[in-house]
């Protein structure tokens, strides 16, 4: 079962790409992991589904 498109949740995905414009990668996944509020967001929807296509590059 080869993967085609990358599957993320798309809490996860939103919070991605609003860190990403204004960081580098890594300070980016940062931002999102220490802040309590935001890490808290994506963490509460494990489970419930709620995956969208990304893209390899993201």
């Amino acid at each position: 079962n080869r993967v085609k498109y990358p599957l993320v949740r798309s809490r996860l995905l939103k919070l991605w790409r609003e860190a990403r414009v204004l960081m580098t990668p890594v300070a980016a996944w940062k931002s999102i992991v220490e802040d309590p509020k935001k890490r808290a967001s994506y963490v509460q929807k494990r489970g419930l589904g709620g995956f969208v296509r990304a893209s390899w590059a993201e």
